[in-house]
């Protein structure tokens, strides 16, 4: 009797373990569902993103005839041509932007914000000299005043100094 006794104990402590392994082994089966949910749904956002760029595109192209008509009317926009490219940075910088062009290509309005708020057309206000210098007086340097804590700051520091005693 104390044999079958022993092998009640054992057989318990085998029954418990089969029963650990199993929830783990649940538990390992959960989380590798969850990664290939996971990459499900990585899958999907992929794709809901690309079906919006494919709709964009779409849309696009179906109002291309809209635009033509729109860039035919009132923007007037063109592909460029060679002689609007330069050859280097050093010829970009020396380009005079304010002066009229020769073949009447008008350029956008350039804005000034000096503070007048007026707007400059580079096509019909030509650039003939430099804005005169103006030179400003020095000016006084500004002295600050002494100013002191307020009473009333003055009265809630020493009640608050007073009651913390």
């Amino acid at each position: 009797m104390t044999a079958a006794y022993r092998m009640k104990g054992v057989g318990w402590f085998g029954g418990c373990v089969a029963v650990v392994l199993g929830f783990y082994l649940v538990s390992l089966q959960v989380a590798a569902e969850r990664k290939k949910l996971e990459a499900v749904n990585g899958q999907i956002r992929v794709a809901q993103r690309d079906i919006r760029a494919l709709e964009t595109e779409f849309d696009t192209r179906g109002n291309l005839a809209q635009l033509e008509r729109w860039n035919g009317d009132t923007l007037a926009l063109s592909a460029p041509t060679a002689g609007q490219f330069v050859v280097s940075e050093a010829a970009l910088a020396a380009l005079d932007v304010n002066s009229l062009r020769a073949d009447g290509v008008q350029t956008a309005a350039l804005l000034v914000p000096s503070g007048a708020g007026a707007v400059v057309s580079t096509s019909t206000v030509p650039v003939t000299a430099a804005p005169p210098v103006v030179k400003l007086s020095p000016v006084a340097p500004i002295q600050m005043a002494q100013v002191s804590a307020p009473r009333a700051m003055n009265v809630a520091i020493q009640a608050a100094s007073k009651t913390a005693l």
